[in-house]
């Protein structure tokens, strides 16, 4: 039987802003309370560094404008997703590492946006983030279950070009899959740059080589994310992603400008741009119903037995998408998560 992967992002906003309990813990709860009645594991790929800089200033006594202590509840929602049968793995959006709260916010460091970019040494080198991340996601699970181990990586924004380093670092941290790569993809705006353009769409997996994007045996593992060439105003106009965009108004207009400003010139050219095609990323907190089912039709066609998924806690404003989603690959797919498919491929 086909199999299919549902992962989260579990994080607030790229640009530091959003708040704990409205845009990760309470969404995440109601994500829950849907997978549950289709006995639906989650994979959630935990923003480290986010966390981390959170605990230190809550724990500095900044309350950061929150009335409930929002480390304590972001503990307690990992292990409780845990313990559920739910899976928990790593990410890092390395913007965080010299983020900074003041005047009421979050200011995070753009230049650090790419972790195929990261340069720094030191403590906070990309190997010691992924060490660091990795024990951080294993002192919450290992009480519940001393046996678990953090073997999975996804790059905030899908940003793992150049992935060499990446590479190295994920092999002397003791992760063995990453999940960061949607085959077509391409960004090359202020922020993201990348290229996955050469990489085939009907892959469930592959062995990597010195590269992410390379075919190779050192025993790492990329489990890329479907994504299918679309217009880009279709993806624009559901009441999803309305609300979605809404909801965090400044953090919205900040992602389309880095996205645009280094192809557009001039209203022209920018309504040109929505009518461009560019690949979507299989997205089951945003996608419409009819969305969802061209993506179904298009799997249809492919030779190819494992479909990774993506979502975000904080982009999820209701059930209709997911619903139908589950509704139809219910009694056809299986439901695995990412430590399920890593072991499936190890035996």
């Amino acid at each position: 039987m086909k199999q299919m992967l549902f992962t989260l992002d579990y994080e607030l906003y790229g640009d530091g802003s959003g708040d704990v309990f409205k845009h990760i813990i309470d969404p995440t709860y109601a994500l829950l309370n849907v997978a549950d009645r289709y006995n639906l594991k989650f994979t959630f790929f935990f923003e480290v560094i986010e966390y981390w800089r959170l605990k230190e200033e809550w724990n500095n006594g900044n309350k950061m404008g929150y009335t409930q202590n929002p480390i304590e509840a972001i503990e307690k929602q990992i292990q409780d997703l845990y313990r559920q049968g739910h899976d928990v793995q790593l990410h890092l959006h390395p913007q965080w590492v010299n983020a900074k709260y003041q005047e009421g916010r979050w200011n995070v460091d753009l230049a650090d946006w790419k972790l195929g970019g990261y340069l720094h040494e030191g403590e906070y080198s990309l190997v010691n983030l992924l060490i660091k991340g990795k024990q951080s996601i294993e002192e919450l699970i290992k009480p519940i279950n001393p046996k678990y181990r953090c073997i999975a990586l996804r790059a905030g924004g899908y940003n793992v070009q150049p992935s060499k380093e990446i590479v190295k670092a994920m092999l002397h941290s003791g992760i063995y899959v990453d999940s960061s790569i949607y085959p077509g993809g391409k960004e090359q705006g202020t922020l993201s740059n990348y290229d996955y353009t050469n990489i085939p769409i009907d892959i469930d997996y592959w062995y990597v080589g010195e590269e992410l994007e390379m075919q190779g045996d050192l025993g790492l593992i990329e489990l890329p994310i479907v994504a299918f060439p679309i217009t880009r105003w279709t993806k624009y106009v559901s009441r999803e992603r309305i609300k979605s965009l809404l909801r965090n108004k400044e953090s919205a207009r900040n992602t389309f400008d880095a996205k645009i400003c280094d192809r557009t010139k001039g209203k022209f050219s920018k309504i040109k741009f929505f009518f461009e095609k560019e690949c979507q990323t299989w997205d089951f907190c945003l996608l419409t119903p009819s969305m969802h089912k061209k993506f179904l039709s298009m799997i249809k066609s492919q030779d190819r037995n494992l479909f990774v998924l993506v979502g975000h806690p904080k982009s999820y404003v209701g059930e209709r998408g997911l619903k139908y989603l589950l509704k139809r690959t219910n009694n056809v797919f299986k439901y695995k998560t990412i430590s399920d498919v890593y072991g499936l491929i190890l035996n």
